[in-house]
């Protein structure tokens, strides 16, 4: 009897490894933040996008597959309506005719100090870039995880601030990007 249960227990094991699921995160909204911060003359100024999603999916050993990113760009507050106001225009962001921003990644590398990398295509804009996402991932009680990073995107790649504002000189050219992204896991096929 007691061959047969060693016997059942080592198939089981043997079941659930073959045929593991891997797992896929939906960022929760009312946990999660993306933030942004152009810099005016040197100095930043910080913003958010109030409306995001985040996708992460993981293989069956639990490594990552797939990232898919979605930004409402409408819902970018700077925390001064007639700078909301700017930003939404033509030369700006162009929400009118770009409301959405999307970044797909499905290659991921670790860099030398540990750090996990995205790598993988920011279209923003009517423009498609390639884009080096790094990140850390920390897994969270019940079921959850968070996912923190920080890069730099050069707004001309995706001319966003063109004509006047295209220099640099006022407005500068890089803007720092960062995020803290909590998620909640279920088994995907």
């Amino acid at each position: 009897m007691s061959k047969v249960i060693v016997v059942i227990s080592a198939l089981s094991c043997l079941l659930s490894t073959a045929f593991a699921w891997g797992a896929d995160w939906q960022s929760s909204p009312t946990d999660s933040h993306l933030y942004f911060a152009p810099s005016y003359e040197g100095m930043p100024i910080n913003g958010h996008f109030k409306q995001f999603s985040v996708r992460y999916q993981t293989d069956q050993q639990s490594q990552p597959s797939r990232l898919k990113v979605k930004v409402a760009i409408a819902s970018a507050d700077m925390s001064n309506s007639d700078i909301n106001d700017a930003i939404r225009a033509v030369d700006w962001f162009n929400i009118a005719n770009f409301p959405e921003a999307i970044f797909i990644s499905e290659e991921f590398v670790t860099d030398t100090q540990g750090k996990l990398l995205a790598i993988g295509t920011l279209q923003l804009k009517g423009f498609s870039q390639p884009i080096t996402v790094p990140m850390s991932w920390q897994p969270l009680p019940d079921g959850m995880a968070k996912m923190t990073g920080e890069l730099l995107v050069r707004r001309n790649d995706f001319s966003i601030g063109s004509n006047e504002w295209a220099s640099g000189e006022q407005i500068g050219l890089a803007v720092k990007v960062w995020f803290d992204v909590v998620f909640i896991a279920s088994e995907i096929d």
